[in-house]
């Protein structure tokens, strides 16, 4: 019986680690990226939403380098002297995000589940750290050139900068998902613009439509809510679903 019992406890601990190692296996496998194009479609939306909101508050966008070499003239006419620091901080944050993004990326593979977690959660937590500077007051919401609000510009910034090297990272650079300038311009010169079968074209015609809504809707929230901290907020929670949706992919077929 002793014995018989000794055989049994290695097995019963095998048997105790199996669904730990079998989600361990999830996490790690790389997902099909075939149905990617739908959250990244969403994080165009986000952009448009924050954009609008953050344009209204604080009169700057997460990226514009037209804004920071206007601000060293102090143009256009009235716009306060303080504008090319926080364009200045934005675009630099920006490409920080991207900067790091893409380098882990590269390292550890873009399309692996739990990366992408990871990923988007940190770009969650960017948005609720400047959510939280703006609801407690300790970075004004009325007051745009208060030099306290660079402390919450970066982190908006950097995970739209995360945001751009995911897309490409995961093979879809026709959703930049931040900038709509280079998708008319592919849009214009698509000599298959008109063509029946052209997912490319399509994309880039949702990205146009989901940053516009967005847009709109930070607006309004803006205008009914008085306040930028329910964007920011908002954002902050479809960032969370984003990263968890992506438990839902299927695997990469081969894997």
């Amino acid at each position: 019986m002793h014995d018989g019992e000794t055989e049994s406890a290695p097995l019963l601990g095998q048997k105790d680690q199996g669904p730990r190692q079998g989600v361990r296996r999830y996490l790690i496998e790389r997902v099909d990226v075939h149905y990617a194009p739908l959250t990244l479609l969403v994080c165009c939306f986000l952009v448009g939403l924050i954009d609008a909101a953050s344009y209204n508050t604080w009169n700057v966008f997460m990226r514009n380098t037209v804004f920071l070499a206007l601000s060293t003239a102090n143009l256009p006419a009235g716009s306060d002297s303080f504008k090319w620091a926080r364009s200045g901080v934005s675009i630099l944050s920006m490409m920080l995000g991207s900067f790091i993004t893409g380098r882990v990326y590269a390292a550890i593979g873009p399309t692996r589940r739990s990366t992408l977690i990871a990923s988007f959660l940190l770009q969650a937590l960017c948005i609720f750290i400047a959510a939280i500077l703006v609801q407690t007051d300790a970075v004004p919401e009325t007051n745009a050139t208060d030099k306290i609000v660079l402390i919450a510009i970066p982190f908006l910034a950097a995970q739209s900068g995360a945001q751009i090297a995911t897309a490409k990272s995961l093979g879809f650079s026709e959703l930049p998902t931040t900038v709509l300038t280079s998708t008319y311009n592919d849009l214009a010169s698509d000599t298959n613009l008109l063509a029946w079968d052209n997912p490319k074209r399509d994309r880039r015609v949702a990205s146009v439509v989901m940053m516009m809504l967005g847009a709109v809707g930070g607006a309004w929230l803006v205008k009914g809510t008085g306040t930028f901290t329910t964007v920011l907020w908002l954002g902050a929670a479809v960032k969370v679903i984003l990263a968890f949706s992506w438990l839902l992919f299927p695997a990469e077929p081969g894997t």
